[in-house]
C-alpha cells in the first residue's frame, strides 16, 4: 500500500511569506508532492491577553497573503495542498482557497461548529487524536458518517521534539481495534529532524499500516 507523505511547514516560516516561498520550493525540490499549512488568526483561538496571543498574531497571515500562497503552492506543482484549520474564520479563509483536505487539532474534537462546517465540504479530513480520549474521537466522528471520504485518524505525540520513548505507534493498533475500516490512519512524526530517530520511527510507522506520513519541518 502506498503511504502519501505529507510535508508539514507548521510556523517554520515564522509569519514571512518570502521565507515560506523558499520552504514550499525547497520542500518540491527534494520530492515533496503534498504539503500542509497552518492557516490561523490569534483572535480566533486566543484571548487578547494571553501569553502567546502576539506570539501567534506575528506568525499569521492575512487572506490576501494566504491566497497569494496558495497560488504559488499549486504553480509549484504539488499534488494535494492541505491546511489546519483553528478556528470558523481560517475555515472560511480555507475553503475560499479550494484546498484538497483539512485538518482538524485535536483541541476541536469537541467544537461543534467547525466539524458540522468541515463535514458538510466531505472533502478528505485529518483528526489529530493525539492524547484524545475515545469519548472525544466518537464525538468528532459522528459528523462524518456517510461521508465520500473516510475520515483519516492521526496518531502523533503532541510534544516538540518527541522522545522515542513516548511516540507509542501501538496506539494505531488501538485505534484500528476501535475503529476498522470506517476509518483510516496516520502518523505524525514529531522526533527531532537531526535525530537518526526521526527517519528510524517514520519507517517503522509504515509497518502499522498507515496510509499518511506527516512529516513536521
Amino acid at each position: 500500500m502506498a503511504v502519501e507523505l505529507i510535508t508539514e511547514v507548521a510556523n517554520s516560516h515564522q509569519g514571512s511569506v518570502i521565507i515560506l516561498k523558499e520552504i514550499i520550493k525547497k520542500f518540491y525540490k527534494a520530492g515533496a508532492k503534498s504539503i500542509k499549512f497552518q492557516i490561523y488568526f490569534a483572535e480566533d483561538f486566543l484571548t487578547k491577553n494571553h501569553q502567546r496571543y502576539l506570539h501567534f498574531k506575528k506568525q499569521s497571515f492575512t487572506k490576501n497573503e494566504w491566497g497569494e500562497i496558495i497560488k504559488f503552492t499549486k504553480k509549484i506543482g504539488y499534488k494535494n495542498i492541505y491546511a489546519d484549520i483553528l478556528g470558523l474564520k481560517a475555515f472560511k479563509v480555507a475553503k475560499s482557497l479550494q484546498l484538497d483536505g483539512y485538518k482538524i487539532h485535536s483541541t476541536d474534537l469537541n467544537n461543534d461548529s467547525l466539524l458540522k462546517r468541515i463535514s458538510l465540504e466531505n472533502k478528505k479530513t485529518f483528526l489529530s487524536v493525539g492524547g484524545a480520549k475515545l469519548f472525544e474521537i466518537n464525538h468528532a466522528l459522528s459528523y462524518f458518517k456517510g461521508n465520500t471520504n473516510k475520515p483519516i485518524l492521526m496518531h502523533g505525540f503532541q510534544s516538540y521534539p518527541t522522545k522515542v520513548e513516548d511516540t507509542n505507534l501501538n496506539r494505531l493498533n488501538f485505534l484500528k481495534r476501535n475503529y476498522g475500516e470506517n476509518c483510516e490512519y496516520g502518523y505524525q512524526d514529531h522526533i527531532a529532524g537531526n535525530s537518526k530517530y526521526s527517519l528510524y520511527m517514520s519507517l517503522v510507522s509504515i509497518g502499522y499500516g498507515i496510509k499518511y506520513l506527516e512529516r513536521h519541518v
